[in-house]
């Protein structure tokens, strides 16, 4: 099983900053990832990220004080990758 940890982030949508939003992180082999939807038949023995962004490990520091709520921070921002609604 993977886990699935928690990250503080600065979202933006077609380059408009759109807040600061934690979404979920997880790992595929060394590299991590913001995922911002996961496939309803996602389980936690097959983990199926629908919308997802490949993060800079440079720029994800571990809070102070992890939480299961909040366990990272991203130093840069992020362009969510779902499509338009």
């Amino acid at each position: 099983m993977q886990e699935i940890s928690k990250m503080r982030a600065m979202i933006t949508r077609y380059g408009e900053f759109k807040g600061i939003y934690v979404v979920d992180v997880f790992y595929q082999g060394k590299i991590p990832y913001a995922v911002f939807e996961w496939a309803e038949d996602s389980t936690a023995e097959n983990l199926k990220p629908l919308h997802k962004v490949r993060l800079d490990p440079r720029a994800l520091m571990e809070v102070p004080a992890p939480t299961p709520e909040l366990k990272y921070q991203y130093r840069l921002s992020i362009e969510d990758p779902r499509p338009a609604d």
